[in-house]
């Protein structure tokens, strides 16, 4: 009974994390709206099922990414204080890329999905 209990409160402190990130992050907000409107928009154009779920995983492996990223600045910010150090932009910028290379890569899914839904109708 206690190891429920235990993941009952480790899920609830995930969802303060996801609320927040809702609420003060930009970017996370976008993205999770591109994964619903993934899951709306993909069957209504003739994705299979298994397609949409492909194009689905495709955004949220972009939104842990953006996650990442997120928790990646804050703590970086947290150790500097504010001071500028070369070596913090460079960790910046890369775990931003991780996120722009899952942007394009999630873009990649969607567009030869669609090219393949449309060349063979």
């Amino acid at each position: 009974m206690n190891e429920i209990v235990r993941l009952m409160r480790a899920a609830g402190y995930a969802f303060e994390g996801l609320f927040y990130l809702i609420r003060k992050e930009k970017n996370t907000r976008l993205i999770l709206l591109a994964a619903i409107a993934a899951v709306i928009i993909c069957p209504v154009i003739g994705f299979t099922p298994f397609q949409t779920v492909i194009v689905f995983f495709a955004v949220i492996v972009t939104a842990v990414a953006e996650i990442l990223n997120t928790v990646i600045e804050i703590a970086l910010d947290m150790q500097v204080k504010g001071a500028f150090h070369p070596k913090v932009k460079i960790a910046k910028d890369a775990a931003a890329c991780t996120v722009l290379l899952c942007i394009i890569n999630a873009i990649a899914v969607f567009g030869v999905i669609l090219y393949s839904n449309l060349a063979n109708p």
